[in-house]
């Protein structure tokens, strides 16, 4: 995904397509939250700014929130032991 604002935020549509999760997600971090990996807790997903009613979020934040909630969502993939699994095959 290619950021074009000059800023280095992104939209939730984007947001949604970078992590790979429907944009009501991205909408349920902000406003609810979500468990941090460890479960020590939990965080919310900090909007950058709203723009006209827009709301746009900083990247490095996304990819923070997506880390973080992968593992319970069982999006989390471990390419490497796919690698050894075809290798052996």
């Amino acid at each position: 995904m290619k950021i074009t604002r000059a800023d280095g935020c992104i939209t939730r549509a984007e947001a949604a397509r970078l992590c790979g999760v429907d944009p009501d997600t991205i909408s349920q971090w902000i406003s609810r939250g979500y468990t941090l990996r460890d479960g020590s807790g939990r965080a919310r997903l900090q909007v950058a700014k709203r723009e006209n009613g827009r709301v746009l979020l900083d990247p490095v934040e996304v990819a923070k929130a997506e880390y973080h909630t992968a593992v319970r969502a069982r999006r989390d993939v471990d390419r490497d032991d796919d690698a050894q699994v075809s290798q052996a095959a």
